[in-house]
């Protein structure tokens, strides 16, 4: 990847979190748990290790696919806005309560709704549908979100349920990478379901995520926490590559015909 090529190099988080370089060198961070927030907020410690300090990670954008705390909580937003004064912070509105309340003025927020779309600096986004319905924890605009950087689109499903609607984003296509939610807990499909969406969206990588942040427990009673029962089920169904991404891996994604 260079700034005449184009492409992106993508580092898994953890959960459902990444952090996408473009090629001029700018970072995106997507959904990204740096904390253990949760271990006092619910009594759920993290078993995943923590590989960015937010006090010290550089970032252009963080863009959250919803306002659930393992995908924007303030022991993350708030070093990371203190670390980089011309950060922005796009998701869609639950959100910008969120990061008001923590702090973070107006100018640095940029709310991004379902089919709206928007650009800081060397990243575009575009917003569509998810559906992420858990009781008490309802997250009515979640988002799915189509990323472009450096040439390369990216489709990253968020929290959702299998649901027909979130096909509508591959008019935003073709992909050249895909990330799936495959957890099948807590409002989110199984990763069977996760296999089927990813081989009707096509992207050229298909990766499963949102799985290893807790011990299984953490997930409750019926989760598919095996990433190979996404990539079996991708395979059956005739899909393409799939990247199985270890916890702070970098995968490497290619300009289309570079």
């Amino acid at each position: 990847m260079n700034a005449n090529g184009g492409g992106a190099r993508i580092t898994w988080l953890g959960q459902a979190g990444y952090a996408i370089v473009a090629p001029d060198g700018t970072r995106c961070l997507v959904d990204p748990y740096l904390s253990d927030y949760l271990r006092d907020e619910l009594g759920q410690p993290r078993s995943a290790a923590i590989i960015l300090d937010p006090a010290e990670t550089e970032a252009a954008v963080v863009v959250a696919s919803h306002w659930h705390p393992d995908h924007l909580d303030p022991l993350t937003v708030k070093p990371l806005a203190a670390r980089n004064p011309e950060i922005r912070f796009v998701g869609p509105s639950a959100n910008t309560g969120r990061l008001r309340g923590w702090g973070i003025g107006s100018d640095r927020i940029q709310s991004l709704d379902r089919g709206e779309d928007t650009t800081v600096g060397a990243f575009s986004f575009a917003a569509y549908y998810a559906r992420h319905d858990v009781p008490g924890w309802l997250a009515e605009d979640a988002t799915s979100l189509v990323i472009s950087v450096g040439g390369v689109t990216i489709y990253y499903s968020g929290d959702t349920e299998y649901d027909s609607r979130c096909l509508a984003a591959k008019a935003a296509g073709p992909f050249d990478v895909g990330f799936f939610v495959t957890n099948g807990s807590g409002g989110n499909m199984n990763a069977h379901e996760a296999a089927l969406m990813a081989w009707q969206l096509a992207p050229r990588v298909a990766v499963p995520m949102h799985y290893g942040m807790w011990p299984p427990k953490g997930y409750g009673p019926g989760a598919t926490l095996d990433p190979q029962l996404f990539v079996d089920t991708y395979r059956r169904l005739g899909g393409g590559e799939v990247a199985v991404v270890e916890l702070g891996e970098t995968i490497e994604i290619s300009r289309p015909g570079a």
